[in-house]
């Protein structure tokens, strides 16, 4: 049952099964930020009480009730993030790690030092005498500048040297070793007057090319020489280059490449102004090479509408960038171009032809087949003031009532494609739990598909009852973890 007293929505497609739910037991485990297959085993770390810090950082406009009940005090939530670790011959998750707490500069004793885990690679660096397994922190503003976790054998964990980030940084995202070198890029800012968690105070690539001796340089100019690009949010190797995809909220995202060398890197921009489609494609979150081309998730920060620079809201688009530059605009909206006139090629306009999904949030190549996960907002609906909305997306409102409008089109999606252009969904209503609003990772692995969930409706969720809202237990809410079959043909698909 759902936290709503609701039946689920029944899992129509997929031959996956749930290998832990409720945040591995704590509800407020809300996000599997990071996800990483490792001598065996599969690694997933958390980031806690989003929804919660979201609602004291004053993200409160429009949203009445908050969808899930939280303290006036941030400090009244655990927020060390954690590491979980998954056998899959004995089907048993373990806690790898948890953050240490350290004296902050508000003057306690017990502030985290990492508050999530954004992003994990498995990379062999020049001291290290086999692959291990690093991991980038996210730091609350009042801890240190955050760091990079180095372990050789999933129990034991360390920081190497930081990259010599400015005060402002709290965290870093991409993890990519390319030419010799890891590479990374700070991706949120905060201070005492505020916090953006896709925006940092410095658009620089750092790289390194022996991370125990911790020589980080800047491997290119700040913003690429666009002061506009706020961050390079997302890094991938493809045809012998390093690609890095900016959030620009003023013409929309850019794309630039490299061959690498001695740093500071040449630099190569391939496309501009949001692939013609200007701040509605203010970043590129996610890349994944699939059959010598790279695709690109593109669209709007905070969910696909970022109120402070008032873009959007819009669903998000997919291009394909090939080796020589030219693209393709695979699901979005037609229109001309500098690089002439895109259409859609799977025939699907933005978001999968759903408004609500607002990011591809992972993409993924697994056996022949290319996954795209989403973020959808159309949990938030039951909070929200809908007045502006549209009349005809009001009119079902009214006719069916918040509640069986989430439970139509609530949860995220999971599609996939044997070519990149004819898309099939594998599921549409996260995995049966509308709680699940984002596809947060996608990992590829010798024993089946790892889908991990971004879910922060928990521990306890606003529900209305007898015309009254109140906060109730939520055993669905935390992220979740599914895998599926390892065979390809094994993975049923949901009919259109």
């Amino acid at each position: 049952m759902d936290a709503d007293g609701s039946k689920g929505v029944p899992l129509q497609g997929g031959d996956f099964r749930l290998t832990c739910l409720n945040g591995f037991g704590d509800g407020w485990n809300h996000y599997a930020h990071s996800m990483a297959w490792f001598r065996g085993k599969i690694y997933v770390g958390t980031s806690r009480a989003q929804l919660a810090a979201l609602r004291l950082a004053g993200q409160r406009k429009g949203v009445r009730p908050w969808p899930i009940e939280s303290p006036d005090d941030i400090y009244d939530i655990d927020r060390r993030a954690q590491i979980w670790e998954y056998t899959p011959e004995t089907d048993e998750w373990r806690l790898a790690y948890r953050s240490p707490v350290v004296h902050g500069n508000n003057g306690r004793d017990d502030v985290p030092s990492y508050i999530g885990f954004r992003g994990m690679a498995v990379i062999q660096d020049t001291s290290d005498a086999e692959p291990c397994l690093y991991i980038s922190s996210w730091s609350p503003h009042t801890a240190h500048s955050p760091d990079v976790l180095r372990t050789v054998d999933g129990v034991t964990y360390a920081a190497i040297a930081r990259p010599p980030f400015g005060a402002a940084v709290r965290t870093c995202r991409a993890l990519e070793y390319f030419d010799g070198r890891a590479h990374l890029s700070p991706t949120a800012s905060g201070t005492k007057k505020g916090f953006n968690q896709d925006i940092s105070s410095e658009a620089v690539i750092y790289g390194c090319a022996d991370m125990g001796r911790g020589e980080w340089v800047p491997v290119n100019e700040e913003g690429f020489g666009n002061k506009a690009n706020g961050t390079v949010f997302e890094l991938v190797q493809f045809n012998g280059h390093l690609y890095g995809g900016t959030v620009n909220p003023v013409t929309g995202t850019e794309i630039w490449k490299t061959k690498g060398g001695k740093p500071p890197y040449t630099w190569t921009k391939v496309l501009d102004c949001g692939a013609g489609r200007g701040r509605l494609n203010e970043g590129s979150g996610s890349m994944c090479v699939f059959k010598g081309a790279l695709y690109v998730g593109c669209g709007i920060i905070n969910g696909g509408y970022h109120r402070a620079a008032k873009i959007g809201p819009a669903a998000a688009e997919m291009i394909r960038i090939w080796p020589d530059d030219s693209w393709d605009l695979i699901a979005g909206e037609a229109r001309h171009t500098p690089w002439g006139l895109k259409f859609p090629l799977s025939g699907m306009g933005p978001g999968m032809d759903s408004l609500f999904n607002g990011y591809f949030w992972r993409l993924c190549e697994h056996q022949g087949w290319l996954y795209a996960g989403t973020f959808s907002w159309a949990m938030m609906i039951p909070y929200m003031a809908v007045n502006r909305w549209p009349e005809d997306m009001l009119t079902l409102l009214r006719r069916w009532g918040d509640q069986e409008f989430v439970a139509r089109f609530g949860g995220a999606e999971l599609w996939r494609s044997p070519d990149g252009v004819h898309w099939q969904p594998v599921t549409r209503n996260g995995f049966g739990n509308k709680f699940n609003w984002g596809i947060r990772n996608i990992v590829s692995t010798p024993h089946g598909l790892f889908v991990a969930t971004a879910n922060p409706f928990g521990p306890k969720v606003a529900v209305k009852r007898e015309g009254r809202w109140q906060y109730v237990p939520n055993p669905r809410g935390g992220c979740e973890v599914w895998l599926g079959s390892t065979a390809a043909d094994a993975l049923p698909v949901q009919p259109q």
